[in-house]
């Protein structure tokens, strides 16, 4: 649980990262900010995946020791688990596709 938790939150972020250098462009030719860009995100996204992956484990072993505590361990884990995943499943949902939550639950804000 823990390892899935950390891989989706890293490649989150590493997105977050990738999507600001490339959308960045500062007229330069494209054949030329690719390349540039491509060696730009190698140099930042490999030490930050690095640095983030060991941290984000820790913090969601935390979150989900911290459940375990409150509800017991089974329930607790799967509760905290449950939690952060539903979480990250929004924010991946609003961020591939462009869908808010909050848009379907109360479609009367909308109009």
């Amino acid at each position: 649980m823990v390892l899935m938790i950390s891989v989706l939150v890293v490649n989150l972020v590493t997105t977050f990262i990738t999507d600001r250098i490339i959308h960045s462009k500062i007229g330069i030719n494209p054949f030329k900010f690719t390349a540039i860009a491509m060696v730009s995100l190698v140099f930042i996204l490999v030490p930050s995946f690095r640095y983030m992956s060991s941290k984000i484990e820790v913090m969601v072993a935390r979150v989900l020791l911290s459940g375990t505590n409150s509800l017991g361990k089974t329930i607790g884990l799967l509760f905290s688990f449950v939690l952060v995943f539903g979480i990250l499943f929004l924010i991946y949902l609003h961020h591939w596709f462009n869908i808010n939550i909050l848009d379907i639950i109360n479609p009367s804000d909308n109009h």
